[in-house]
């Protein structure tokens, strides 16, 4: 079966582990934007360079293990620089980008060493909302690691102020506590199936269950942080043997992921 991984921060992802996942099933990744840093200060020139690294040089790079690289950018939550309204307005011309298919990550993060200023990051979010409706872009959230359900609500608060089309909305990171809410709200849910957060590949296909199979995404999230290259093909695994159907697998692992990101 063909995948997409439509989570992960490709920079981190090692030329073997690649290779794994290519062998394993999965035949894109879109990277989402997250600049790796512990107390270091980042500048707007920070996140343009990563958004160039990732176009130019990552899809070059992941394409030679016979993976497409697509790329989502953004001000992460956890990235954000002090002059990032320059990032803002460099956003618009890489979103005119064949390889740039979404906005993400995007969302609300207390624990921000960038930007603790939890005001000044919902204005980020909302600019970027207004720019995913201006350019007909998805985006993709991320979500804080405790109190899921508070975070997701708010989400959908400013979804709804914003005008923005649901369908067209991941709210990642989901667990067991929001992933229902996301997909009867009317966004997908995506379900990170990773180590560091203490998911696994049963886990997800057990939450997947408490949602339309067209309303959810697995993911990696491969990152700095403990991660899996191999979650998704391990989830799909897990969904067999709890019995589901091919077809809906196929749609939670590739179909759904290729519609919202309008893969060819």
């Amino acid at each position: 079966m063909q995948m997409i991984d439509a989570h992960v921060h490709v920079d981190s992802v090692s030329r073997q582990d690649l290779a794994l996942m290519c062998m394993a099933g999965i035949r894109a990744v879109v990277s989402q934007t997250y600049y790796a840093h512990v107390n270091v200060t980042i500048s707007s020139q920070t996140i343009i360079d990563l958004y160039e690294r990732l176009i130019e040089f990552e899809t070059w790079r992941t394409s030679q293990e016979f993976i497409d690289t697509y790329v989502a950018v953004s001000l992460n939550p956890v990235s954000i620089p002090t002059d990032y309204q320059k990032v803002l307005e460099a956003m618009p011309v890489y979103l005119e980008k064949d390889k740039v298919v979404a906005i993400g990550e995007i969302g609300l993060e207390p624990a921000s060493k960038t930007c603790p200023d939890l005001v000044k990051q919902e204005e980020i979010v909302r600019e970027q909302l207004r720019m995913a409706k201006q350019y007909n872009k998805p985006v993709v959230f991320h979500t804080p690691a405790a109190e899921k359900e508070k975070w997701v609500e708010k989400y959908f608060n400013l979804i709804s102020q914003e005008g923005i089309d649901k369908t067209k909305v991941i709210i990642d990171h989901a667990d067991g506590a929001v992933a229902k809410a996301i997909s009867d709200f009317g966004c997908i849910a995506g379900i990170t199936v990773q180590p560091w957060r203490n998911l696994t590949p049963a886990d997800g296909a057990k939450i997947s269950m408490s949602c339309p199979p067209d309303r959810v995404i697995i993911d990696s999230d491969c990152s700095p942080l403990l991660s899996d290259p191999l979650s998704v093909p391990k989830t799909a695994h897990e969904m067999r043997r709890l019995g589901m159907k091919e077809e809906n697998i196929r749609k939670m692992v590739f179909d759904n992921a290729a519609k919202i990101f309008d893969l060819k």
